[in-house]
């Protein structure tokens, strides 16, 4: 069987894997692989039905709130069941990065504290706590090896004055996958908290929340949501009544009124991080986002991802590119990352042949997800080949 893609014809086999989720629930993926979940999720079309629902509600007085704030309950029920804990843990933020400085200023920082992570962490990760080394924390940076995180490496970097270890649950850069089990027994060890960005594990590979501290993560990639929200969840048993970094009048359960203006009552659970209002527009795209993903076992999610990561990485090595995501399935998720020079530049060249990657930094990340299929990979060799 034959397919055109961006001008390259493709072969395929009958027996090609199928996408889990039909392209044609998706918009703009006519005739286009893409493989860039890892950047940007393709857009469903059913969340222009949930836009325009929302702009009915939005013109329905308190009645439409009401059902907006309904929406709202219900996306963190999916979330919390998702990574394996109470609704009540759970906040939306307005992205990762802000639940990271609030997972950062909820420890009681001394001179001579310190935080672990990674030479390759994303910047969210590091810039909260290297802005406190004027308060003297001090940032023990664990330097990977050819970007690869060994779990000893950073077991050894750990004290007894640590106080945070920070690490990406899968790397936006490699690709690897953390075992967070063997992370917080590190942490546990020396009494310190584990915080997890898992923007690029939530929706393709399970995460345990329980593990850990703090879990944050974006929606609009592997959640198939959008900008806007982030989810933020944290453990009160372990990290006590902490006081949120911003405050508004979301984050009280009451309010003193004319006779007592100053009293700040902070709700009992994580809502008392949301400061004002979450976007209820991008938790309506989420909540339908979550519907679809509900339909899915996780667990055959990961294994999609995971053989068409197999397809990605024989073929790669089979044209001599360098493959920097491992290859164990155990420590990766859907990101397959290969080392290129230019790779924004081999990326343009791709999206001019029908075939959407991400490419920065030093390498080219593909990004299978439920809506992928081999044909798409068949796609991605074959422009590869026609511009390398």
């Amino acid at each position: 069987m034959k397919q055109t893609r961006g001008g390259e014809r493709v072969t395929t086999s009958r027996t090609a894997m199928m996408p889990m989720l039909e392209k044609s629930l998706f918009v703009g993926l006519d005739g286009v692989a893409h493989l860039c979940t890892g950047g940007e999720a393709p857009w469903l079309r059913s969340h222009d039905a949930a836009c325009r629902r929302f702009g009915e509600l939005k013109s329905g007085g308190m009645a439409g709130r009401d059902e907006m704030f309904r929406t709202y309950a219900r996306a963190k029920v999916r979330i919390a069941g998702m990574i394996g804990i109470a609704p009540e843990r759970v906040a939306f933020l307005a992205h990762a990065s802000e639940g990271l400085n609030q997972a950062v200023a909820a420890v009681d920082w001394r001179p001579g504290d310190n935080a672990v992570f990674a030479d390759i962490e994303y910047p969210s990760l590091v810039y909260p706590v290297a802005a406190l080394r004027d308060q003297g924390v001090q940032c023990r940076v664990v330097p990977t090896r050819d970007g690869y995180l060994s779990i000893d490496d950073l077991a050894a970097a750990v004290d007894a004055r640590t106080r945070l270890i920070l690490v990406s649950h899968v790397s936006y850069l490699t690709g690897q996958r953390l075992d967070l089990a063997r992370c917080a027994e590190i942490a546990r060890r020396v009494g310190a908290w584990l915080a997890v960005d898992a923007t690029h594990g939530l929706g393709v590979a399970p995460v345990e929340a329980e593990l850990c501290e703090f879990v944050v993560s974006a929606c609009y990639k592997w959640l198939l949501g959008t900008h806007g929200v982030g989810v933020f969840a944290y453990a009160p048993d372990r990290v006590g009544d902490v006081m949120p970094r911003v405050i508004g009048w979301h984050s009280v359960g009451h309010r003193g009124g004319p006779a007592d203006p100053l009293t700040i009552a902070p709700r009992a659970d994580a809502a008392r991080f949301e400061a004002g209002n979450p976007s209820l527009l991008g938790l309506a795209v989420l909540d339908n986002a979550l519907e679809h993903i509900a339909g899915l076992d996780p667990r055959a999610t990961l294994a999609h991802a995971h053989a068409l990561g197999d397809e990605l990485i024989a073929g790669l090595r089979a044209r001599g590119k360098s493959v920097i995501t491992p290859s164990a399935r155990d420590e990766r998720a859907g990101n397959i990352c290969f080392a290129e020079s230019d790779g924004s530049g081999l990326a343009a060249r791709l999206t001019e042949r029908g075939v959407q990657v991400w490419g920065s930094e030093g390498r080219v990340r593909v990004s299978p997800h439920v809506h992928n299929d081999a044909d798409d990979v068949a796609a991605f060799f074959a422009a590869l080949d026609g511009v390398t």
